[in-house]
């Protein structure tokens, strides 16, 4: 499924890993936080795995998020046998506040948004939709459709349908980009043509021009 630049009305993009990440990992980012406290590494890994154990239930809206991510990290505290520690390394180590843009992407979607309609399909908790306008990027998007808001996953097709319905697009005139595979062959399925970003071989900018997107 090949479009020709004139043929693209609108692009979709992940969030995640295409637009932004965290460039330290959360399991990570609680290690720092704990190893200043004076805790082994060892010890705080045996924390992590239990946290790892607690059940993560489909989530759809920030007061379920944080009554997840305070079972979580207080998982680690009793672990750690100081459960004072849990507001710590919720408000400390949280995904949502660590996000950075990626260094081209601002200006790709500067130079995008004269051309083309922009939109988000992610698999995201509530407070994905935070990070937009923390990092100054929401004014770009028409849309930004999170799994969290509309009970549907990518790579299963309804969630691109949804996307196309809430931003009146038509799925021969949308592209769509992301960093995994099975994602881009969600999306081929519902009928839109999609671009793999693998940032081990080009960033963002890099795969635009390779298909004549972008100058």
């Amino acid at each position: 499924m090949n479009l020709t630049k004139d043929e693209v009305k609108v692009i979709f993009f992940d969030a995640g890993g295409v637009l932004f990440d965290t460039f330290l990992k959360g399991d990570d980012r609680i290690r720092y936080i704990l190893m200043e406290r004076g805790y082994q590494k060892s010890r705080i890994d045996v924390a992590i795995m239990k946290a790892k154990q607690t059940k993560l239930t489909f989530i759809t809206n920030w007061n379920e998020e944080e009554q997840y991510y305070k079972r979580y990290y207080g998982a680690i505290a009793e672990e750690l046998g100081e459960i004072e520690l849990t507001n710590e390394l919720f408000f400390c180590t949280h995904f949502a506040g660590h996000c950075e843009l990626f260094p081209e992407v601002k200006g790709v979607l500067e130079e995008l948004s004269k051309e083309y309609r922009l939109a988000v399909i992610s698999n995201a908790m509530p407070s994905m939709d935070w990070i937009f306008d923390r990092l100054g990027i929401r004014k770009y998007f028409d849309s930004i459709i999170l799994s969290a808001f509309v009970n549907e996953e990518k790579p299963g097709e309804a969630i691109y349908n949804i996307a196309l319905n809430h931003t009146k697009a038509k799925k021969e005139e949308s592209i769509f980009i992301d960093d995994k595979i099975e994602n881009i062959e969600g999306a081929e399925q519902a009928g839109i043509r999609g671009l793999h970003l693998d940032r081990n071989r080009l960033n963002l900018i890099e795969l635009l021009r390779e298909h004549k997107l972008i100058q």
